[in-house]
């Protein structure tokens, strides 16, 4: 919980140099404060970088053309290659791959001045590059960079039967790892080596979406989410006051509809925001605890704080309707999307009260069997729902819970009629290959037409030969996997089997993928103002002249830095220690509690990894809007008030 400061004063707030006066005037002694330490944003330095870049490709010619390998240090398998024509041509470009099935091709609108985005070469080694211009062919030779560490190599287990062209398929990171597009050799052909998480969506500008490498709230909720290209380059960087985790869409309208959160409350993973894609303003916003009830219909995995655990969202523009999935409920709630009234619930309707089950379908047909802590639940038109049945316990009772190894996790897609209330379950994959394939959490299902589908089951783990009933981010194993399968009807055609565990994987086309202009990226939205504590809401003033200096022991446990649009406190503590971040100006005081209880990353474990059980790194943010001037830094720590010896300058 957020805990109460419980310090008292006597004589009001006093500086370095002495007692206030009665009237509270506070000033104070800048002697011997540093300023807090500035960190630039990925952002910021992508922008400078940008200007550098725009500098160095410009003059070259089809047969002395400019060729900048990972030109933002963020892309190692990628290059960017400039040359200008004399007359307005198209170029094709042709990434050569190991195998003919393998090469990447794309071709661009004519022009006088090419920039072209190369991506897909093979790491530590020449990648041959063509590029074609009328009847010209340029080969180059252009060299990868070394892969980052903790990137995973895939294994091949079913070989593609009939691959397509320039399809890679993209995995985002739940482990450890990064964002990663293999072919269908299994070879990596594009990473990342900056953690940015949760789903890889291509838009329909060519852009693709993923959260900022920017944590905001422990354990894995990030300031927000960017729009960038394959090279790395960010276009637009959006942040969220409650942030980002799990899951966007991009409605109809151009905006995102993302998961998010609202920290001012004690409950998380339960607000859904519109995102306006121009301004970053949140134009709408969805509270699921005024929707849902949030001590029904409990899963295993419940808790009072995690009550929901939303991981996905989805607009359906048949049925103007939100849909959300609930891993906490076992549930998959259809939403109206302009009144906001709970329309259907798709789960069992086991453990709900009497005046819920009118919300609940009622099953038809054989062999149907219904979802449990369910993921990617995504409307395929107005009548067909697709999901990643995980299938954790299969029961919301102890009693009745299915052990791991005769659980199973599959795809199932339902026919759902609203109006009639019924559901019919009409495929499933997954179920046939028993307890080796089964994820007890995250992993993700898509639909890629001519029935084809796209299966991952992202979060096994192993544990002395025996496979685990918990997520691998919660539990002891000694071995992860990730499968990520193609199928065509009921037919594997295609898998890679990757040691670790994955959030989501998508196939995507790349030739569809574009680059960002040259241009500065665009900081959007805002972090919001921080909720604090005055001293008007303790039961006596704070004793500032009776601060203590920062020892070293504590100054090594805590770490204070600013970006442009925020303080973050980055904390080690003991769970049982109490912590609070004090700004304190003439005139006024503003007390941030650093909350010490939070809970295990589930769906990721990149960040926040414990040095023991007793043992965390917190993150606090402090949002830099309404924090304008100077401001002195303290602590509270374990009740007793440190002088952390910094100025704050916004």
């Amino acid at each position: 919980m957020r805990k109460r400061l419980l310090i008292i004063l006597a004589c009001g707030l006093l500086a370095s140099a002495g007692c206030t006066t009665a009237v509270e005037q506070r000033t104070f002694s800048e002697d011997g404060k540093t300023a807090v330490a500035y960190q630039e944003t990925l952002l910021e330095t992508q922008n400078k970088q940008t200007e550098q870049i725009a500098a160095q490709a410009t003059g070259g010619t089809l047969d002395n053309p400019v060729v900048i390998v990972n030109p933002y240090g963020l892309s190692p398998l990628s290059a960017l290659i400039q040359f200008d024509t004399e007359t307005a041509e198209p170029v094709t470009v042709i990434v050569k791959g190991k195998q003919p099935q393998t090469d990447l091709t794309w071709t661009y609108e004519p022009s006088t001045s090419h920039c072209l985005p190369i991506i897909g070469l093979y790491p530590e080694q020449k990648t041959t590059v063509q590029l074609i211009v009328d009847d010209m062919v340029k080969e180059l030779e252009i060299e990868g960079q070394a892969l980052p560490e903790n990137a995973f190599m895939a294994e091949v287990t079913i070989e593609h039967q009939n691959p397509q062209p320039n399809q890679l398929i993209f995995t985002t990171p739940s482990s450890t790892g990064y964002a990663t597009g293999y072919d269908s050799q299994g070879e990596i052909r594009w990473i990342l080596n900056v953690m940015m998480l949760w789903d890889l969506n291509l838009l329909e500008d060519g852009r693709i979406t993923l959260s900022t490498n920017r944590l905001l709230d422990s354990p894995y909720y990030t300031t927000g989410f960017l729009t960038m290209d394959l090279l790395g380059h960010i276009d637009a960087e959006y942040s969220v006051p409650g942030g980002y985790h799990h899951d966007l869409d991009q409605l109809p309208n151009g905006n995102f509809l993302i998961a998010s959160d609202d920290f001012s409350g004690s409950t998380v993973e339960d607000v859904i925001v519109e995102v306006d894609r121009q301004t970053g303003t949140i134009v709408k916003s969805f509270d699921l605890k005024t929707i849902l009830p949030q001590d029904q219909g409990k899963s295993l995995n419940w808790t009072a704080k995690d009550w929901f655990h939303n991981n996905s969202v989805d607009y359906n523009p048949a049925q103007n309707t939100l849909t959300v999935s609930g891993r906490h409920q076992d549930a998959v709630a259809v939403i109206d999307y302009d009144t906001q009234e709970l329309i259907a619930i798709i789960g069992s309707p086991d453990g709900w009260p009497e005046e819920m089950q009118q919300y609940f379908l009622t099953p038809e047909g054989e062999g149907f069997e219904w979802q449990w802590a369910q993921h990617a639940a995504t409307w395929l038109d107005d009548r067909h729902i697709m999901m990643f049945d995980n299938g954790m316990y299969r029961s919301k009772t102890e009693e009745n819970a299915v052990a791991a190894e005769d659980n199973y996790s599959r795809l199932v897609v339902y026919e759902v009629d609203l109006e009639a209330r019924t559901i019919r379950q009409v495929k499933e994959y997954g179920k046939e290959r028993g307890y080796a394939y089964y994820s007890p959490y995250i992993s993700d299902v898509d639909f890629l037409g001519n029935d084809q589908w796209l299966v991952t089951s992202g979060g096994i783990s192993w544990l002395d030969g025996k496979i685990n009933n918990m997520p691998g981010s919660l539990t002891t194993y000694d071995q992860m996997e990730a499968y990520v399968t193609l199928i065509e009807g009921s037919q594997e055609q295609f898998e890679i089997k990757i040691p670790a565990n994955i959030y989501r994987a998508e196939m995507i086309d790349v030739s569809k993928t574009t680059m960002t202009p040259l241009e500065s990226g665009r900081l959007l939205g805002s972090l919001g103002v921080t909720a604090y504590q005055t001293e008007d809401d303790l039961e006596s003033k704070l004793k500032f002249s009776e601060a203590q200096p920062i020892e070293e022991e504590l100054a090594a446990k805590l770490t204070l830095t600013q970006e442009q649009d925020r303080l973050m406190v980055t904390a080690t503590l003991n769970k049982h220690d109490n912590l609070d971040l004090i700004l304190a100006k003439e005139e006024e005081v503003r007390i941030y509690p650093v909350q010490t209880d939070t809970q295990p990353g589930m769906c990721v474990a990149v960040f926040n990894q414990p040095k023991s059980p007793d043992v965390a790194t917190l993150i606090q943010t402090v949002s830099a809007e309404g924090l304008d001037g100077t401001w002195h830094v303290y602590y509270q720590f374990n009740n007793q008030l440190i002088d952390a010896r910094q100025i704050y300058r916004n």
